[in-house]
């Protein structure tokens, strides 16, 4: 039989306690016991579910469920929450009442009843403080209404009763928290008890009392504890509280799972008695000890415990510290090998999921694969594992449990979390002074796995990034190796360009101003007066001279881009195309105010419409022209189109120089530029610029 233990994690004595009540009774019945730690995680209520492992990867026939320790995460009050996490299975909920679901209870209601009570009654406290657990813990919700229900039914009996409540979290630090918050919202006001909802917190209020020896505000009082840790009557003094029997708690619940496994009945709730113990703590003049000979054996374990706690607490900084410096999964599997002797666990695996399977782990998957890592069984290690990847984690846990299985083995399971992502699992053994730290060490496995996996993916990614550059220098080198040509082809364009515009300035300015020289001579020379008609032709050829004049500059730079605006420029450019064509030219404005082109956009796109005007009048035998300039999608997109005879493809692979010179331009300012056919007839240049 092999029944699942569900806690929140082994960390703390009421827990660790429980578990051993439960292991001692197992091994009498013969009962595998596997624990499933359910540590809190920032999941989500749906995530959370998920991650409870499922019954069939480790063919379980019941599960105990602490359930007062794990509904800070998650609320379990009906059996149909069990049903949805394990199925149709025997559970037993120890702590906590589920309705339809056998709970095994502990009455602290009168423990905690007649405490308050001996303080008010026996000792005559009347300033009260109450230091509560978490906000959603079960056992403290209880205890904390009881506090409150006794006080106010006193209250009408001592008008002098009074009460003050601060949340805790069951550790010592935030009861020091509680009663530094206290006293400073109380400055005068004395305190006659504290009552702690667990023994931890009523330790912090004796540290915080020593903390503040010398403060003059502060002055010790009476304090309670709840639960009863062995670390309770060796306070100085003593402390008074309410004893829980942890283990026979732990018996009880498995005596009730084997009943249930086995076909038979139990009661849907049975009550487990807790007692006050009174000690010093709260003000009773009760001798801590009987005598010195009935103590001695409860101090020599005390002085075991120290020297073994302080050995663990060293070791586990080693093999914390180790860890860090672990660069592959090699090299953790040794440093893990090393240090399980040291602290003599017989068993001891490390599993890794892939990311994929840490999803389906919370998409509830039935089918999880593991990589085993580490597995050591019964004291030996066995490496033929590492060789085996994507193992389902039920099937691997039947073959570790029957690997020389001289005797029924109980485990411990344990998720690895970084941060929120879940990348694997451990499986161990171990007694109750090594318990809390091995949960400690599976951290440092954890952030160790996770380390080395980020340093894999690193390296994977410096390769892949590796090759990416490799291809990029190479796209960079031909690209480069094109643009060196385009260069070549502009540097041409620029000098043809240049010796255009001499020839122009030669042919035409030159022969003109040459004109004018040669008629005011002649008008010179001549010994009549000058004429109207004379002087009328003079100015007509100046007034031609000076318009010639003014186009070639405004063809070696539009200055109007920046004066009159593009809109305006374009225009006067189609204008001047249409009268030297002949060819009816459609100009077409569609920008909004609000977008802007800089200064380079304009005079580019400007020269890429002139060239395409200018390709067009020399080879496109067209009619008609349209130009367009657009607002599409966050983008200008221009258009010169015609209705001539088209482009040939192949002069588009082998292109001349004003073709590349437009591609270029675009180039300068980030553009999509594209040639194609103009349905039904002629040529079609598009740019297209991002704003």
């Amino acid at each position: 039989m092999r029944i699942g233990l569900v806690l929140n994690i082994l960390d703390e004595e009421y827990q660790i306690s429980v578990y051993s009540g439960i292991l001692k009774k197992a091994r009498k019945l013969g009962v595998e016991i596997i624990c499933f730690q359910q540590e809190y995680t920032n999941f989500s209520s749906d995530d959370l579910i998920s991650t409870f492992s499922k019954k069939e990867y480790f063919d379980l026939d019941g599960i105990i469920l602490l359930t007062s320790v794990i509904t800070d995460n998650y609320e379990i009050n009906q059996k149909k929450d069990v049903e949805k996490i394990w199925g149709n299975i025997p559970v037993v909920s120890v702590g906590q009442r589920v309705q339809d679901v056998p709970s095994l209870l502990i009455q602290t209601d009168d423990s905690m009843k007649q405490l308050v009570e001996h303080l008010i009654l026996q000792h005559k406290y009347r300033n009260f403080l109450y230091i509560s657990g978490s906000q959603n813990h079960h056992d403290a919700i209880i205890r904390e209404q009881i506090f409150t229900k006794t006080m106010e039914a006193y209250k009408p009996w001592f008008s002098d009763l009074s009460y003050t409540i601060k949340r805790g979290c069951f550790t010592e630090g935030t009861a020091i928290d509680a009663m530094t918050e206290y006293y400073s919202e109380n400055n005068n006001k004395k305190l006659d008890v504290v009552v702690c909802a667990n023994d931890n917190m009523a330790i912090g209020v004796y540290k915080f009392f020593k903390i503040n020896k010398k403060n003059p505000r502060i002055h010790e009082c009476a304090v309670t504890g709840f639960d009863d840790i062995p670390q309770a009557k060796f306070e100085i003094p003593s402390l008074t509280t309410v004893h829980q029997p942890m283990e026979e708690i732990g018996e009880k619940a498995m005596e009730m799972i084997k009943r249930m496994v086995d076909g038979k009945s139990v009661k849907e709730e049975t009550y487990i008695e807790s007692e006050i113990v009174f000690r010093k703590s709260c003000g009773c003049n009760i001798p801590d000890f009987v005598n010195r000979e009935e103590m001695e054996p409860f101090y020599s374990q005390m002085q075991i415990n120290y020297v073994q706690s302080e050995n663990l607490l060293r070791m586990v900084s080693h093999i914390g510290q180790e860890m860090n410096n672990a660069e592959n999964l090699q090299g953790l599997n040794n440093l893990i090998n090393q240090n399980m002797l040291q602290l003599d666990l017989k068993n001891f695996c490390i599993l890794s999921f892939s990311e994929d399977n840490g999803k389906m782990i919370k998409r509830k998957s039935d089918n999880i694969l593991v990589n085993p890592l580490y597995v050591r069984r019964n004291g030996k290690e066995y490496p033929e594992f590492y060789k085996e990847t994507k193992i389902p984690l039920g099937q691997f846990y039947k073959r570790l449990v029957t690997l020389e299985n001289r005797e029924s083995t109980s485990l411990v399971f344990k998720y690895l979390i970084a941060g929120n992502e879940i990348i694997g699992c451990v499986l161990y053994d171990g007694n109750e002074q090594v318990l809390p730290y091995l949960s400690s060490i599976s951290i440092n496995i954890a952030q160790a796995l996770s380390r080395i996996r980020a340093m894999e993916e690193r390296k994977r990614r410096s390769e892949y990034l590796e090759q990416e550059v490799t291809k990029r220098t190479k796209e960079l080198v031909e690209a480069n190796n094109k643009r060196m040509e385009v260069e070549a082809e502009v540097l041409k364009i620029s000098e043809i360009e240049r010796q255009r515009f001499s020839n122009d300035l030669h042919d035409d300015i030159c022969q003109r101003l040459a004109g004018i020289s040669m008629l005011c001579r002649c008008y010179t020379n001549q010994e009549e007066p000058i004429e109207k008609s004379q002087m009328e032709e003079l100015t007509q050829l100046i007034g031609e001279t000076l318009q010639c004049t003014r186009q070639y500059a405004h063809n070696s730079y539009p200055v109007e881009l920046e004066s009159l605006g593009m809109n305006h420029s374009l225009s006067n450019l189609c204008d001047s195309f249409s009268s030297q064509s002949g060819i009816s030219c459609d100009y077409f404005w569609s920008l909004p105010e609000s977008c802007e082109l800089n200064k380079l956009q304009k005079l580019n796109l400007f020269r890429i419409i002139q060239e395409a005007l200018h390709n067009i009048m020399k080879h496109a035998k067209a009619t008609e022209v349209s130009v367009n300039v657009d607002y599409e999608d966050g983008k200008v997109v221009v258009k010169v189109a015609d209705n001539g005879c088209g482009i040939d493809k192949t002069k588009l692979k082998n292109s001349g120089l004003g073709l590349n010179s437009m591609q270029y331009r675009a180039n300068q300012i980030g553009a999509d530029f594209l040639i194609k056919e103009n349905k039904p007839s002629g040529t079609c240049v598009q740019v297209s610029v991002d704003l």
